[in-house]
């Protein structure tokens, strides 16, 4: 009994006790610990936001220049032609003696057959176009072309020697530039004259009248004789003889190996010669009347 009423008083103690409040925590902590969570929590929001910003605007930055630079230079046409207005105010088209005829003739009697023909035929066709207004708008950009002259004026300002190349080139050209073909000899057979000549590019080339053809070249039909010679500008100066007219050809050619001029040296008693002499691109071939 006794046992059964201390457990009884136990419980009641227990009770009393959970229904007391809990004593006030000391001031200065609560403070402390309030304002330490408050300053984490501005320096968390802060810390965010600052780092959003800064990446938005480095971006937005970065990027445009670059795309609008790119464009910019690409598509802006050195020569522009704009054309925003245009009027006609009258076109005519005047057609004097139009004529058509049609010939249709059919055939069913055998495997159906049809045939048609149509002839049309016009004297006169005059067309006039009056009263034309037009508005144009023509931008020309010229920054492309200085950028070329400049270029030009350094390159001569480091190789001022260009300039003196350039002139003993034009020189050289002016006597060379004539006839197309240099005479090696004629024969006469039958009552026909057969001409050779060479031409150009170092072909042997048999004129019979207005009829040409090509019968050799220098480098399997002729021999060289000598040695070469060097000259100014690169060119090389070749000796070959023509041993079936008994002709020595002399012949100039470039750093290319294409045929400059081509002197042909007569052999037989008059001493005289022809002088072939052609731009280095010309491949036509000239006609001599004999």
């Amino acid at each position: 009994m006794l046992r059964q009423s201390l457990i009884l008083i136990a419980a009641c103690a227990s009770i009393v006790l959970a229904q007391q409040p809990a004593p006030p925590a000391p001031p200065g902590k609560a403070a402390t610990t309030s304002a330490t969570k408050a300053s984490s929590t501005r320096s968390a929001t802060a810390s965010n936001t600052g780092s959003a910003t800064s990446t938005r605007t480095g971006s937005s930055t970065s990027g445009a220049p670059s795309a609008t630079g790119s464009s910019a230079f690409s598509e802006v046409p050195d020569v522009v032609l704009h054309v925003p207005e245009l009027s006609v105010g009258r076109i005519e088209l005047n057609v004097d003696n139009l004529q058509a005829d049609i010939n249709l003739h059919a055939n069913v009697a055998s495997l159906v057959s049809i045939n048609a023909g149509v002839a049309l035929s016009i004297k006169e066709v005059n067309l006039t176009i009056a009263d034309v207004d037009a508005e144009l708008d023509l931008v020309v950009r010229l920054g492309h072309l200085v950028d070329i002259v400049n270029r030009v004026f350094e390159s001569l300002d480091l190789n001022p020697l260009l300039l003196d190349t350039i002139g003993n080139v034009t020189d050289l050209l002016k006597p060379v530039i004539g006839a197309v073909d240099g005479l090696l000899g004629s024969i006469t057979q039958g009552g026909t004259t057969l001409n050779f000549l060479v031409d150009n590019l170092g072909n042997i080339i048999q004129e019979v009248g207005d009829v040409t053809s090509v019968v050799g070249n220098y480098k399997t039909n002729m021999t060289q004789i000598g040695g070469e010679t060097s000259l100014a500008n690169g060119l090389i100066q070749k000796t070959f003889e023509y041993t079936p007219l008994n002709q020595i050809v002399e012949m100039l050619f470039n750093t290319a190996g294409q045929v400059v001029q081509a002197v042909v040296k007569k052999t037989g008693g008059g001493g005289s010669s022809t002088t072939a002499t052609s731009q280095p691109t010309t491949t036509a071939v000239a006609k001599r009347k004999i």
